[in-house]
């Protein structure tokens, strides 16, 4: 929960009328550049906006009051220490020649805002000139000392640590949007399911179609002796990425298999999770502990009160003795591409261009694959280092079968050739068959011929959102009102079929169903 001194100074985005929180970032800044965009990262992986001194326009203002007002700016204070004490300005306004950056730790303290402390760890890989000596080596002893005993500090030993440590502390500063806010559901008692977050973007009554799909996720769960691409087998794949851009349908066919073709074809199941990490609250955090509780028939409470690291431990052993079934829903949601807050309005295409590595070809997948296959692309890897960690160790698991949708591949499933590595593998979801878009069409309760509608769905690579979406506008429109027909001749501007790139007719597409 937000401490009630955030609570009396946050501030609100008069656009969107959302909680706006700022970060002071305060430490030496030669020395830790790298340390600086790790909690530049942090901040931004819980929805918190960082303030740094890299971030201010050229001014005027000395550096003493520029930091000052940073500080006096902010809603939480971070101070991260290492082995310099930093500037000291020879200025009347520091008559007590200290530095920058202990003034503004004094400040933030006066202030009475939250201080989360870091200090750099002695197992912490340093350069000899990172290191102050003489004067000011001694003010930062007696600086750390005065730290030590006001604060309970948290010691990093290398860049990812302290990022992953920063964003742990800062979400317990958080306060949730309770106008936003989907609470996953009471926690279940084994073997009876655990729907943390049911599926409700469902837009006709069932999925349309993918049964190859369906089956192939059947097949990983009943038959492990059965062939999984060339070498293995699908009882060596302990953890199956399913990977798609968003609107392809991914979360609404692994949850028609959860719910309705798994627990049919398989049983004697210990128990069943589905966790949505799309839904507000559905932190890493929040995961760990409701997961854990499910497998250990224990209360949230008793395990909120286990180390972290501690209830990682105990899951993952529950994972392995046990038969369990785990659908993780939107894992992108805490990969750096997407570890922001405007996650949800972010476009595909363009992190896919980012991510792109066009080698993909050479081993026959999907062109879609090399836009999140290859190469372990840093906006891939996890914003919190211990769920890569975590992912890497589900792979290992014995017992219980790991299913996970993402609209980018982790790279941390993979090695460093790109390949999936041992106990993972990586489903690419392309277009809808053809028969699949005219029956997903007609569900939607638009007439049009076979001979009409499959070249236009070609030129979007039968996309399930923009069939939906187009569907969605004919069956809406007054004077069509489901006649495909006589909205193209309401509408003569519109033609997918001219000569356009692939992702221009998305957009011509998307220009009408939207308008």
């Amino acid at each position: 929960m937000l401490c009630a001194t955030i609570r009396a100074r946050k501030k609100v985005n008069s656009a969107t009328m959302t909680e706006h929180i700022d970060v002071m970032i305060s430490s030496t800044a030669r020395d830790l550049p790298e340390h600086r965009k790790h909690l530049m990262e942090a901040c931004q992986r819980q929805s918190t906006f960082p303030v740094m001194m890299e971030h201010l326009p050229p001014s005027a203002d000395d550096a003493i009051d520029a930091s000052l007002k940073m500080v006096d700016d902010a809603e939480i204070y971070v101070g991260v220490f290492a082995h310099r004490y930093g500037y000291m300005p020879d200025s009347p306004k520091n008559p007590n020649k200290i530095s920058v950056t202990e003034m503004e730790y004094n400040r933030a303290k006066e202030r009475g805002i939250p201080l989360l402390i870091f200090i750099m760890g002695d197992d912490h890989a340093i350069k000899a000139s990172d290191v102050e000596m003489g004067e000011s080596g001694e003010k930062l002893k007696r600086f750390k000392e005065r730290l030590g005993t006001s604060h309970v500090c948290s010691f990093f030993t290398s860049p990812d640590d302290l990022r992953a440590k920063a964003i742990d502390a800062l979400s317990k500063q958080r306060t949730p949007d309770l106008t936003n806010l989907h609470p996953p559901s009471d926690v279940k008692t084994p073997p009876e399911p655990y729907i943390a977050h049911p599926y409700t973007l469902l837009q006709t009554a069932q999925v349309v179609g993918r049964q190859a799909e369906l089956n192939l996720l059947t097949d990983w769960l009943t038959r492990p002796n059965a062939m999984f691409g060339r070498t293995g087998t699908w009882g060596s794949i302990k953890l199956l990425n399913v990977v798609a851009i968003g609107g392809m349908g991914k979360s609404a066919l692994t949850w028609k298999w959860f719910n309705e073709i798994a627990p049919q074809e398989v049983k004697g199941l210990a128990g069943r999770l589905w966790w949505s990490f799309y839904e507000s609250n559905a932190s890493w955090e929040n995961f760990v502990i409701h997961a854990l509780a499910y497998v250990g028939r224990q209360t949230r409470e008793v395990i909120e009160k286990l180390p972290p690291p501690e209830r990682e431990t105990r899951l993952l052993t529950a994972l392995d003795s046990g038969q369990y079934l785990f659908v993780l829903d939107g894992l992108e949601r805490l990969l750096v591409a997407y570890a922001r807050m405007d996650a949800a309005h972010m476009a595909d295409d363009a992190l896919d261009a980012d991510t792109a590595n066009r080698a993909a070809g050479a081993l026959g997948l999907p062109e879609s694959a090399g836009q999140s296959f290859i190469g372990q692309h840093p906006l891939r890897k996890s914003a919190d280092p211990r769920v890569g960690a975590f992912l890497r160790k589900l792979t290992h698991v014995k017992g219980s079968r790991i299913l996970i949708t993402t609209r980018l591949y982790p790279s941390e499933l993979q090695t460093v050739t790109g390949a999936p590595m041992a106990g993972a593998a990586a489903y690419f979801l392309t277009g809808l068959s053809d028969d699949d878009a005219l029956n997903l069409w007609r569900a939607m309760g638009v007439s049009g011929s076979r001979d009409q509608l499959l070249p236009m769905f070609a030129r979007f690579e039968n996309y399930p959102l923009l069939i939906r979406a187009l569907a969605g506008e004919v069956s809406k429109s007054k004077r069509a009102q489901g006649d495909f027909d006589k909205w193209r001749r309401a509408n003569p501007a519109f033609d997918p079929l001219r000569q356009l790139k692939p992702i221009e007719v998305k957009s011509h597409v998307l220009d009408y169903a939207m308008r």
